[in-house]
């Protein structure tokens, strides 16, 4: 079977039981289930059965947008496919990070797991480490890490290695920034030459756009979807100097009024705003659109929407008051417990991490590179958001702490954003921080009752710190 790909998305409520592939009986009747999406947020699917021979087949999972995956069916996947004859790869694309967590446990628990891989986000990796359910990748370390990896992804695996007692459970795979974009031709009409710099000038911009007629300029990520809003307030409370895990801090509670001040300029579709939401910059509906990943830039200016570098800006963004980090998003590599034809599972690791294969979704995807020999001879031309995402990278960039806990948190912050900024009328200032204090000690008493005194302790000792990578 030449080029045997199909990409593959489950809903929240699906259980890898649903796919029914039971690999007690796969030696016998060589079935593979796949659920066929027709598209990636739609809630349907036609189901296919395939005969495979499953010890040439690999299954991936991870969670993409609908222009990564195409460029995953059409051009990476083939290619290792052609240098490695007779194998197939089976892209099970997963609706979300939470989403993936829970597969592979399910997998794990289910004896299921077959010749698999698996692309999970940095920010829930954790939760697979606590939950015992991927491999220790120590001992194959060295076939599937590069020797020229950026200095991030090597501070990733030390701190691992470091808070798992020298395990390497992961490696990262394609690291994302998110960047500010913006629509040129009305910040021209509004008098604004350059995109604002820092938050005042935010502040003073977005009054510009609305006097200039654009009522409502600023699309914020603020829908709680797939932990959006939690990613995109993580690097707002660091950019005002805060630990977000604490809730509290100084710099939490002043990110937090500021944004009740900012919103006055939100579109009002930004209470379901997420990392989908982008169209409206072409519509009009909103001039700028606060953190957003890079992927959107080919389809912004693809045949559909048309836009070009004279009229679509994007760049780092504004600094905060206490500095202009970003997040350093993405998904890192994990080998679920009990996989199987652990070398072909290897050497697709290999093959993801190579130089070539790094290269390509630099260019075609926006993906940071994390295979620094990607970087060499790229072409003069690398594109307006290429030199936008190298820009943010030389401002710094920071993890959110992998704690196996992160989703209980992103619930915490989001029902804070709710509280403090989608609410009307909005609180106090004072309020303000009496709500943040509330969800500072109900993510203690969470931590108390699951993961012990300990480490609820440690949380409140201020040990649980975004890791700078710069």
């Amino acid at each position: 079977m030449k080029s045997l790909f199909a990409w593959v998305s489950l809903l929240s409520a699906q259980t890898p039981a649903s796919l029914k592939v039971n690999w007690a009986r796969a030696h016998l009747a060589l079935i593979l289930i796949i659920i066929v999406v027709v598209g990636a947020a739609a809630g349907g699917g036609t189901y296919y059965i395939l005969s495979m021979n499953r010890g040439s087949t690999i299954f991936f999972y991870e969670s993409l947008a609908p222009p990564e995956v195409d460029f995953f069916q059409h051009q990476l996947v083939p290619q290792f496919e052609a240098a490695n004859p007779g194998t197939n790869v089976i892209l099970v694309n997963l609706s979300g990070p939470d989403d993936t967590a829970s597969v592979v446990e399910a997998l794990v628990k289910g004896n299921s797991v077959g010749p698999s891989l698996v692309g999970i986000d940095n920010l829930v990796v954790g939760e697979v480490i606590y939950a015992n359910a991927v491999t220790d990748l120590s001992p194959m370390l060295s076939n599937i890490e590069p020797s020229s990896l950026i200095t991030s992804a090597q501070k990733m695996i030390a701190y691992e290695q470091q808070v798992y007692g020298g395990a390497t459970y992961f490696v990262p795979f394609r690291s994302n920034v998110p960047l500010v974009w913006y629509n040129i031709t009305a910040f021209t009409r509004a008098g604004i030459n350059l995109p604002p710099a820092n938050t005042t000038q935010l502040l003073a911009d977005a009054a510009k756009l609305k006097t200039a007629g654009y009522s409502t300029p600023i699309m914020f990520q603020g829908g709680g979807r797939d932990a959006s809003a939690a990613t995109e307030l993580y690097q707002w409370m660091v950019q005002f100097g805060g630990n977000p895990f604490m809730f509290n801090d100084t710099g939490d509670v002043a990110t937090f009024q500021y944004l009740q001040t900012l919103s006055q300029y939100f579109d009002p579709g930004y209470i379901n705003g997420y990392w989908g939401e982008y169209t409206g910059l072409y519509s009009g509906s909103y001039q700028l659109l606060d953190y957003q990943w890079p992927y959107i830039y080919s389809q912004l200016t693809n045949a559909t929407y048309k836009m070009t570098d004279k009229n679509l800006g994007v760049y780092p963004g504004p600094a905060g008051p206490s500095n202009s980090n970003h997040v350093l998003g993405g998904d890192v590599l994990v080998i679920p417990k009990g996989a199987t034809n652990l070398p072909l599972v290897e050497k697709f690791a290999k093959f993801l991490l190579d130089s070539q294969a790094q290269t390509e979704t630099l260019l075609k995807l926006a993906w940071v590179a994390v295979n620094s020999a990607a970087y060499n001879n790229l072409p003069g031309n690398f594109s307006t958001v290429g030199n936008a995402l190298l820009s943010a990278i030389d401002q710094g960039v920071f993890l959110r702490n992998p704690a196996p806990w992160i989703s209980t948190w992103d619930a915490q912050i989001y029902d804070a954003w709710t509280q403090i900024v989608e609410a009307s009328p909005q609180p106090s200032p004072s309020q303000v921080h009496t709500i943040l204090n509330t969800e500072n000690q109900h993510l203690y008493d969470y931590l108390v009752t699951n993961y012990g005194t300990q480490t609820a302790q440690q949380y409140e000792q201020n040990a649980f710190k975004p890791i700078s990578v710069s």
